[in-house]
């Protein structure tokens, strides 16, 4: 089994050097974008950038950028495990709270396509198999989805453990 964090090495397209996964015409889960990112999302229609890395430094520096470029900006530092139930919700809340297009980032676009697996299954009532199936076709491949299993698993273990608390 692989530890559930972002270091997983993903073979995935790239734009621009970015790692990216469109998800559909709203979402686009992503890695670290670069300073010479920001317009080009911009460009290409993203309303919000939410960045879920922990880092308040890099966040303020990427705030001013996004904002420079005309996006609107969040920062919303999740775990990169050990994912609770209340940190679920916190993401659940910003997305739904979002109109337009959002551009999602972590540093691997790792973090970012676990949370949107677990927010499909509990929040929208999709399978596990439907989730994945929508991560393959973006492209994640199958060492990202034996993460993502590892790490589901673990987030349904701790969310059965804290409601019998």
């Amino acid at each position: 089994m692989k530890p559930c964090t972002n270091t997983v090495e993903l073979a995935v397209a790239q734009k621009a050097d970015l790692v990216r996964y469109d998800i559909d015409e709203r979402l686009t889960l992503a890695g670290q974008p670069q300073p010479e990112d920001w317009a080009a999302l911009a460009a290409e229609g993203f309303a919000v950038v939410i960045n879920m890395r922990s880092d308040p430094e890099r966040a303020t520096t990427q705030q001013r950028s996004a904002e420079a470029a005309g996006l609107r900006y969040i920062h919303l530092p999740l775990p990169v495990y050990e994912l609770e139930p209340e940190h679920l919700e916190q993401y659940h809340q910003t997305l739904a709270a979002e109109q337009g297009r959002v551009f999602l980032h972590c540093r691997s676009a790792t973090r970012v396509a676990l949370m949107w697996l677990l927010d499909r299954i509990v929040y929208d009532g999709w399978s596990r198999e439907q989730a994945e199936a929508t991560l393959r076709a973006a492209g994640y491949d199958d060492d990202a989805m034996e993460t993502f299993a590892f790490c589901t698993d673990d987030y349904f273990e701790r969310a059965a453990a804290a409601s019998n608390r």
